[in-house]
Formats: structure tokens, sequence, C-alpha cells
């Protein structure tokens, strides 16, 4: 029994999901599509009969032998402690399982599903950054680095695709490998947030590459996994994405607004990215108990019902949202969701009124927030948000916009009382 839960603790510390804590010293080495000149820098194709490995127009051999892609990069492991890899993953085509990485040749590793996606995953539309831990003995100090991913080959309708838009190498190291640790101060000198926040660092003399602002709360989950209260932030294309914001210049400061910023039952938290010149990151402490003090409200509305397989070519679709707040005191409204392809777009109505047409932007990821025109479309209590299918064009069928994980999201802002 102790040899068991010895290997079971093993096999999480070695395969399980983690991120960046408060505290954390790492480095993250990129890849992206454009070093190897793929779809025209686009995206990677993995699996099916446009993937990577079986398709010289999307992904040139020369770039990769057998399936593995170099790094890029020279990696670094004097003083490191551990290793994760995070994907930039779209789901693609629904009922595409077990996307897994091989590092080096290695065995392969299944990345994990987002925890708050409806299982099976597959048959949901998603775009999400699964991270998985990498033990150290499988990476070489310096440039022989590489990776390979795949995709189970069966799949309902015979072609199974996920795209990949980055994969990132984080390689953690001793505290002592980035000195000093520049930490992250509130100018403003208060635990009560209104409507705007100073921000900034403790040590301004210091020469940094960028300063990345996160927060920690109640808020959108552009993040694709369906988890509403974390640290706010991801990847996109190898750059943070939909964190507070980011300082490039001395002295680094930061304003952060907070006027559509959720209400809150939890305090927040603050922290920061340090990046210095070499690109080591500092993950800073989190300024911890901060409370919200506004004269107005903002309230979320989450999904529910969300449907399987949201593409628009292959029907009308649905989902609920509930609007607690007296409407009468609603005075603005946005519109939240994430999309794949949203020129193909046939409308998007809430309880039957469109609100949105399309956005010409064609086989690529889209962040929306559309203010909402006209307020009176909103219900208290339940609404429905639907889209309206896509025609074919010229007698073809097209792509259609693809609604990821969560769906369509509501924040509603209200006049003080």
């Amino acid at each position: 029994m102790k040899i068991f839960l010895l290997s079971t603790l093993l096999l999480t510390c070695l395969y399980g999901q983690a991120q960046p804590v408060p505290g954390d010293v790492f480095r993250e080495y990129v890849w992206l599509p454009e070093m190897a000149k793929a779809v025209e820098g686009r995206f990677l194709r993995v699996g099916g009969r446009l993937g990577y490995t079986v398709n010289e127009n999307e992904f040139p051999k020369k770039y990769h032998n057998n399936g593995f892609i170099p790094f890029g990069h020279y990696i670094r492991l004097d003083e490191a402690i551990k290793a994760e890899v995070v994907v930039e993953k779209v789901g693609s085509h629904e009922d595409t399982k077990n996307l897994r990485i091989s590092i080096n040749g290695n065995a392969s590793i299944t990345l994990p599903d987002a925890k708050a996606i409806p299982k099976p995953q597959a048959d949901y539309m998603h775009h999400y950054n699964p991270i998985v831990s990498i033990s150290l003995a499988q990476l070489n100090e310096g440039w022989d680095n590489s990776f390979k991913l795949e995709v189970d080959s069966v799949q309902r309708w015979e072609w199974p695709q996920n795209l990949v838009y980055g994969v990132t190498l984080r390689v953690y190291y001793k505290t002592e490998y980035m000195d000093p640790k520049v930490e992250l101060i509130m100018l403003d000198a208060t635990t009560e947030l209104g409507n705007s926040v100073n921000l900034g660092i403790s040590d301004q003399n210091v020469s940094l590459r960028q300063v990345d602002y996160i927060g920690f709360f109640e808020g959108p989950n552009f993040e694709g996994d369906g988890i509403y209260r974390q640290w706010h932030y991801h990847h996109f294309r190898g750059k943070v994405s939909h964190h507070l914001g980011t300082a490039t210049q001395y002295p680094y400061s930061f304003e952060w607004n907070t006027t559509w910023l959720p209400d809150q039952d939890e305090p927040v938290q603050i922290a920061a990215r340090i990046v210095d010149n070499s690109g080591a990151i500092y993950f800073t402490q989190a300024l911890k108990g901060l409370t919200l003090k506004r004269e107005h409200q903002i309230e979320l509305c989450k999904p529910y019902n969300q449907p399987k397989n949201w593409v628009t070519r292959e029907g009308e679709f649905a989902e609920k949202i509930d609007i607690q707040g007296n409407l009468s005191k609603i005075e603005a409204a946005k519109l939240i969701w994430t999309s794949w392809s949203p020129c193909y777009s046939n409308g998007v109505y809430i309880n039957n009124k469109k609100v949105f047409e399309k956005e010409e932007l064609c086989y690529e990821y889209r962040a929306h927030e559309v203010d909402i025109e006209d307020l009176s479309v909103l219900k208290q209590g339940e609404n429905t948000i639907s889209t309206g299918m896509t025609a074919r064009v010229n007698g073809q069928l097209v792509h259609g916009m693809e609604v990821q994980w969560p769906g369509f999201m509501f924040l509603i802002k209200y006049k003080p009382d």
C-alpha cells in the first residue's frame, strides 16, 4: 500500500496540472507556428487529413523530424527545480480526443481536460491552455529540445483535428535564480479599490523588460476553462492576454480601471509577473484582502444549458442566462464571448432580438465584448442567447462561427442607489 501511494504521488507531481503561484521564478520558452511557417503562421493543425505530419503544404517536413518540432530556444536547466508545458489548444473538430505531447522522444503525456467543461469535453467547442508537468530528466540543457503533438485517429466523421496557437515550455528555478526580486506595490496605499487603482513596483531603479499586472477575482472567463474565480490571464500566441495590463517603460506603473470588474463576494488579490531583461520572470507575492468601494454595481451573469458542438453551420443554438438585478436601474450592459471564425456568424440574438451580426475575421480566434445598445431586450430572470444558422455559400457548406466554452456571458452595470 505504501509503495502504491508513493507511486501515485510521484505520478501526480510529474503529470499533474500546475501553474505559477506567488513567489515562483521561471522562464517561458515559447514556440509559435510562424517559427516554422505553419499555415502561414496562424496555427498548427494536429491530426486528420491536414495534420502537420502528413500535409507538407500545411507544415513543410524540413521543420520537423518524424513529427518532433524544435522548441527553437536555448533551454537553461542550471538551478531548475521543475518544468511544465502549456499548449494553446482549440478543440476545432468535435469528438477529437486525447491531445498528447511527447518531449524529446519520451512517452507521450495526455493533456488534461478543463475541470469545468462537461464531459466528454471533446463534444464542446473550446479554446483554453491545458498545462502538464514534465520531468526535468526529459529535457536537455541547450538547443536540443523538441516536442511532438498527436490526437487519437478515431473521430465520428473521420477528421480528428485540434489547432494549436503556441506551445510554451515553462521551467521553474530556485528562488535565488532571480535577484533582486522586485515586488508589487499599490501607489495609493489602500485596501479599498475605487474606479481606478494605481499599481507600481517597489524598486523603480531597475531595468526590466515588462511588468504584467494580474488579478485574482471572479470575472468573465476568457481563459476558456469555465472557471470564473482565478488568476485571470492566459496565453495567446505566446503572450499574456486578458490580464489587468502591462507596463514596459520606467517607472513601470499602471492605472487599472475597475469600472467593469464584477462585484465580489470575496476579497480581490493583485500580483505581477516581473520580467527582467534576461527573460527571467518573478511572480510577486500577492496583495490580499482588497475590497471594492464604488457607487455603481456590476453583475456577472453566467451561462447555463450550453449546447454541444456550438458551430453555427450545424443549425440554431441557444443557452440561458439569468439577470438578478433591477432592470430599471440598468445603465449599460456588455455581451461577452470567445469565438472562432466569427465572419461566418449569422447573428447573435438576445430574447430573439439581434444584437450582433458578424465580424470579418475568418478561421481565427476572437474575444468579443459587445455593448448592448438596446437595453429593452433584457429581461428580469431568465434570458435566452441564441445564434442563427449559417447559410450555404453558392450551395457549399462553410465553416460557421464556433462559440467557445463557456459561451455567452453578461456584464450588467447598475446605476447607484
